[in-house]
């Protein structure tokens, strides 16, 4: 963003500025949306061939967990573990995700999307095309990683 010291037009020099990184038009967003609510379905499948949503914690999910049996061997009991434990990183990074698409979906609907949470300054547009879930504009993402 091009910093000036004008006090003479300051909000029209502003206002140039943010619309050079504007965010996505309404048809951009409408796509974007219908691209985002295809995932939000194929990652909802994915979800129920190995999980059960959670009645009471919208959003979350619970694993069927291969319990072993009685009469298996040590090994079996040990793959037994291993195939729950990346179950479980399956689900909880499939969780994430939906509640990234379910965040975006929501600001889109509301006029919000592209705006960043931290600052309020528009996300730029090269930006969302490549992490549609952003969240933060480049500056505040920066500083949340070097925190």
């Amino acid at each position: 963003m091009i910093i000036c010291n004008f006090s003479f037009n300051h909000a029209t020099i502003l206002f140039q500025v943010s619309s050079y990184i504007n965010t996505m038009d309404k048809n951009e967003q409408k796509k974007l949306k219908k691209d985002l609510l295809t995932e939000k379905t194929n990652i909802e499948k994915v979800l129920g061939e190995f999980t059960t949503e959670n009645p009471t914690v919208k959003g979350d999910y619970k694993s069927h967990f291969h319990s072993a049996d009685q009469s298996d061997t040590s090994d079996e009991k040990a793959h037994s573990v291993t195939d729950s434990e990346q179950e479980r990183a399956v689900e909880q990074n499939l969780e994430l995700r939906l509640r990234e698409i379910n965040e975006t979906i929501k600001k889109i609907d509301e006029n919000t999307y592209g705006v960043c949470e931290k600052c309020s300054s528009p996300i730029d547009i090269r930006r969302l095309k490549v992490i549609p879930v952003a969240r933060f504009c480049v500056d505040c993402a920066k500083k949340a990683i070097l925190i």
